[in-house]
């Protein structure tokens, strides 16, 4: 009879044990679930305002190159210059353009930004206001500390030639 009672209390003893085990098991999971999703949505969610900014900077650089190949092409004067930055410039993105004298060449710069990071330098001929060259420098990440316009002296020569013909 003892042994009659022993084996039926270890079986009860087995079956609440594995009762136990399933129910912690369930919990366990349920944490593991709630803590993957916690830390799952958190990192998403910095990947989607990454990308977002990058998306950003992408599309806003992506204007000034408009800008640029546009004037390159088309633009002969600061006036035709400005009237292709305004017609592009639709979403009001750019700064006010920084206009000033260029204290190596004497060339009128206009520089067209939509932070301090991101420009294009424009030069005009201060005698015929004619468009020298366009500086994309700071687009392709090649910025010195120190710079006029960017411009070498070589280029610089080249383009008052092909100016004076």
């Amino acid at each position: 009879m003892n042994f009659k009672k022993l084996t039926i209390l270890s079986i009860v003893m087995s079956v609440a044990l594995l009762v136990t085990v399933f129910l912690q098991k369930g919990s366990y999971v349920s944490q593991a679930k709630e803590a993957y999703d916690k830390s799952t949505k958190k990192t998403f969610s910095n990947a989607s305002y990454v990308i977002g900014a990058v998306n950003g900077v992408i599309e806003k650089n992506s204007l000034l190159w408009e800008i640029a190949c546009d004037a390159a092409q088309q633009a002969k004067t600061s006036k035709d210059f400005a009237l292709i930055e305004k017609r592009k410039d639709t979403g009001k993105i750019l700064l006010s353009p920084d206009t000033k004298t260029d204290k190596e060449t004497g060339y009128l710069t206009r520089k067209v930004a939509w932070s301090g990071d991101y420009y294009i330098i424009a030069s005009f001929n201060k005698k015929n206001n004619a468009l020298v060259g366009i500086n994309v420098d700071a687009l392709l990440g090649r910025v010195e500390e120190d710079t006029s316009n960017g411009f070498s002296d070589e280029d610089l020569q080249s383009s008052e030639e092909s100016s004076e013909e």
